[in-house]
């Protein structure tokens, strides 16, 4: 059985015109006029506070084969951690980060022992190479529209 909590999508990018009905059904819009309610600060965005694992599976899958770049944020219940994910055309697959119950993203204790593992050797180049490589920047959404 499915649990149900918050999940929160902002997806931006052009959408062909031949992949409005997918998209439409997807979002839950009657059509391209629909759409607009669901306009936000320039993306199209659901918020849902029963999304099924706090995710929006049958859009999310839409938009990696349309190619339309998103962000979700979904909160954490039972064995499921709050997380972030996004996806950008060119990404083999979505990336997601691990956050609190406040979507502060977190680190795995795993990363941050290397890194000070290679400040304790006094290996800076690698200990830099390390903190930057566990820094996840959120990549910007381009606005949304419709081509």
């Amino acid at each position: 059985m499915a649990d149900y909590f918050w999940g929160r999508i902002e997806i931006g990018g052009d959408l062909r015109r031949q992949h409005l009905p997918r998209f439409c059904q997807a979002v839950g819009a009657d059509d391209e006029f629909d759409l607009l309610r669901f306009i936000e600060d320039g993306h199209i965005v659901l918020d849902n506070c029963e999304a099924r694992y706090g995710q929006f599976e049958e859009l999310e899958d839409a938009c990696r084969e349309i190619g339309l770049p998103y962000t979700r944020q979904s909160d954490g219940k039972y064995e499921f951690s709050p997380e972030v994910v996004f996806w950008q055309p060119g990404m083999t697959g979505a990336y997601t980060v691990i956050t609190d119950h406040d979507h502060n993203m977190q680190v795995s204790m795993d990363d941050v022992r290397a890194i000070r593992d290679a400040l304790v050797g006094n290996d800076i180049p690698s200990a830099c190479f390390l903190a930057d490589k566990a820094i996840v920047d959120l990549p910007a959404l381009p606005p949304f529209q419709v081509v």
